[in-house]
């Protein structure tokens, strides 16, 4: 279908209301999505560069914020619209992700948190040309999900030169005033590298101010024997940090955590259809060592960074939980982050035990987790049983000989390693009876 025509009737169907009343509630409901629930304005950042992780055609993607006086336009070479892309977004819940597991996204509201910031957004890609502009429309209507065809000329001349002059394939643009504020923002959000650190396939942020390279942020990842990758974040050609990650890959969802997620009304279709989920750990590199993340730097991630920082991890954390909207919290009463913690307490003790026998190993107990005790919240209780069970079976800590043992055999055998260098670390292990290890453990 010709894409001016296929625009034009969404146009219609999106504007054409029963009645004024009801143009208003779903009005108010795309108006509380895109502010209440994204509280903080520059939170559509992540949604942008989700959505263009997400579009990854083939391999490695390239995302560009361009700062102009009157605008953002937010630039990546991910795959270009379909019809199908411009149906979701111009939907208030649906998403082309919901059946992909390769895709993070899959709410279908990700998009709406532009709106928070902008009354006229407008997105530019393989032809097609269209805004959502709130004063187009002389009643109330969800103006969020009606496209306008609009053509170049209908935008302002540094908006023009930008979209002429670049070599992207999708551009998003969020005209706004006084980008100085959000410009900050950004650059406090993505200097330090660190938000490249999981995403599958955006390896690199550029950033310019009226057409010119403000700075860069960028990830290479080397492998370095098995599974563990070397992961350099710079900032434009200056190291700006290395981590160890770890990626667990292809971890079978079992059949008691499916019929838990089914029983759980508020499952997300998505997680009821996946077989198998990932999870990944990163542990930060100084000098060459590993080092334990400091409390205040320990995130949760979903690919991008929350603002979960209650788990006090001595590494980092990836996986695909349930968080709120707009990322800010874990959801603790559901099945899925429940047993997603209780993968972290087993699968980090599988990542320790291969450390041990790597350049890494006098430096593993660095990393080793402590359990949180009596904290009430689920999450926390299901990590710790998993860690427990796992931990005192694993082989882990190096002897004085160069190999390792669990730790129950290096408290018990005399090898001369210092209880006092290693006491603060296992207590953790013991603050429970000690029992044998059950087989197959």
């Amino acid at each position: 279908m010709d894409k001016k025509i296929f625009i034009d009737q969404l146009f219609k169907e999106s504007s054409s209301f029963n009645n004024e009343k009801q143009a208003r509630g779903f009005a108010s409901l795309l108006n509380t999505i895109s502010s209440d629930i994204y509280s903080e304005s520059q939170r559509f950042v992540f949604e942008l560069i989700q959505n263009a992780d997400d579009s990854t055609e083939d391999g490695e993607n390239e995302v560009q914020f361009e700062f102009l006086p009157d605008a953002l336009i937010v630039y990546h070479n991910g795959k270009v619209f379909s019809e199908g892309d411009i149906n979701s977004i111009t939907d208030a819940g649906a998403s082309t992700k919901i059946d992909d597991p390769t895709k993070t996204g899959y709410k279908g509201i990700g998009f709406k948190s532009v709106f928070g910031k902008s009354d006229r957004v407008s997105i530019f890609s393989d032809g097609y040309q269209f805004r959502f502009d709130k004063n187009h429309h002389t009643g109330v209507l969800p103006w969020q999900i009606i496209p306008i065809w609009s053509e170049i000329e209908e935008y302002s001349p540094t908006i023009q030169r930008s979209l002429s002059s670049q070599r992207f394939k999708v551009a998003t643009i969020i005209e706004l005033s006084g980008s100085g504020k959000l410009a900050q923002e950004l650059r406090e959000i993505i200097f330090d590298g660190q938000i490249l650190l999981f995403l599958r396939y955006v390896s690199k942020i550029t950033v310019a101010i009226n057409g010119e390279m403000d700075y860069s942020v960028k990830r290479h990842k080397q492998q370095i024997g098995g599974a563990l990758e070397k992961v350099s974040l710079y900032q434009d050609a200056d190291l700006s940090s290395e981590w160890l990650v770890r990626c667990f890959d292809k971890i079978q969802v079992p059949a008691v955590t499916k019929e838990s997620l089914h029983d759980d009304a508020k499952t997300p279709e998505k997680l009821l259809k996946s077989d198998f989920t990932q999870l990944s750990f990163a542990a930060q590199l100084v000098g060459g060592k590993i080092r334990a993340v400091k409390n205040g730097e320990s995130l949760i991630y979903t690919y991008l960074p929350t603002k979960v920082r209650e788990f006090n991890f001595p590494f980092l954390v990836n996986g695909s939980f349930l968080t709120s909207a707009a990322r800010e919290a874990l959801f603790e009463d559901r099945a899925w982050n429940q047993w997603l913690f209780s993968l972290i307490g087993q699968k980090a003790m599988s990542w320790l035990t291969e450390l041990s026998g790597t350049e890494y190993r006098l430096q593993v107990l660095n990393i080793l987790p402590v359990t949180f005790a009596q904290d009430g919240n689920e999450l926390k209780k299901a990590f710790d049983a998993s860690f427990q069970k796992y931990a005192i079976c694993s082989s882990f800590i190096t002897t004085g000989s160069w190999g390792v043992g669990s730790s129950l055999q290096v408290l018990l055998d005399g090898t001369g390693l210092s209880l006092l260098e290693i006491s603060l670390k296992l207590t953790t292990l013991f603050r429970f009876k000690l029992t044998t290890c059950s087989a197959g453990n």
